[in-house]
């Protein structure tokens, strides 16, 4: 088993959202249970922005606290996790690599593993979000172009979603904190390396993460975690982390879609907001 390698420590799973993350999970829950996996019981240990968990862990309704006063102890809490744990504890975020308001980060670099940080284009971002959010393609441009941007944002700074505020900020800002120079080692992984070369890219992560599985298994993870296997249980089991029950998570698995979906005013918006980073890293 995976989890069995690297005790009191955390693989953080990093991404803007609708880039792959999820994807991945899915991909690791079959690599560590032979082969299987079930979209509603994945093998990894939820999203850092989750009140559950905080609440578990500190015995304090976080209800009680405004957002900023919770965030404060994020650090600990995770610190203590995987103290506590004699496994890898394998934690999904989409808030960019950020500081609380006295000036630390709510990631615990000496309880840190390694991180993944999955990208995408932003360009193809768009329209999965607007179909995972049920919003219009131009608020999702918007929303990506926000440094400002958040998800489960609470009313009156207080705690009354199942999860903290998400600080994910606009695209770029997400992907250049999360990918300049941090304390632990963060490894960048392209959807589209994901979808056109999977064994290779899947193959390397689990190098990078120093991982021992034989390449046989690796490839039996990746058929089991392919797109189509994920939509299938999708539309079968539904699929506990979407937004909506009317709306398809794994929607179409592919690349390009956005010169379908946006108008050219459109695309010059976020091209010239993030044109630096998406020339780094190949979308432009």
């Amino acid at each position: 088993m995976v989890k069995k390698l690297y005790p009191h420590k955390i693989l953080w799973l990093a991404s803007y959202p609708k880039s792959g993350n999820t994807w991945f999970r899915a991909f690791l829950s079959a690599l560590m249970n032979d082969g299987v996996v079930a979209i509603n019981k994945l093998d990894t240990d939820g999203i850092i922005s989750a009140r559950e968990t905080f609440d578990f862990m500190s015995d304090i309704d976080s209800m009680d606290l405004y957002d900023d006063e919770a965030k404060l102890m994020v650090r600990d809490i995770y610190s203590n996790l995987a103290d506590s744990s004699d496994s890898l504890r394998i934690i999904k975020t989409h808030d960019a690599y950020l500081t609380d308001k006295e000036g630390n980060s709510i990631f615990p670099v000496e309880a840190t593993h390694c991180a993944f940080y999955f990208i995408r284009n932003p360009l193809d971002v768009v329209g999965s979000l607007a179909s995972h959010m049920r919003l219009s393609i131009e608020e999702c441009v918007h929303i990506i172009c926000d440094k400002n941007a958040t998800l489960a944002t609470q009313n009156n700074n207080l705690n009354k979603n199942k999860q903290f505020r998400i600080n994910m900020c606009d695209w770029s800002t997400n992907v250049t904190t999360w990918t300049h120079a941090l304390a632990f080692p963060v490894y960048v992984i392209r959807y589209e390396d994901m979808l056109s070369n999977p064994f290779e890219t899947f193959s390397r992560a689990v190098s990078q993460a120093k991982f021992n599985f034989t390449p046989e298994e690796i490839s039996r993870a990746i058929k089991a975690s392919s797109f189509e296997q994920l939509k299938r249980q999708e539309t079968q089991f539904g699929f506990v982390e979407k937004l909506r029950k009317d709306v398809q998570f794994f929607r179409s698995g592919t690349m390009g879609n956005w010169d379908k979906e946006l108008t050219p005013v459109q695309i010059d918006k976020i091209r010239q907001t993030h044109g630096e980073v998406m020339n780094q890293y190949g979308y432009f």
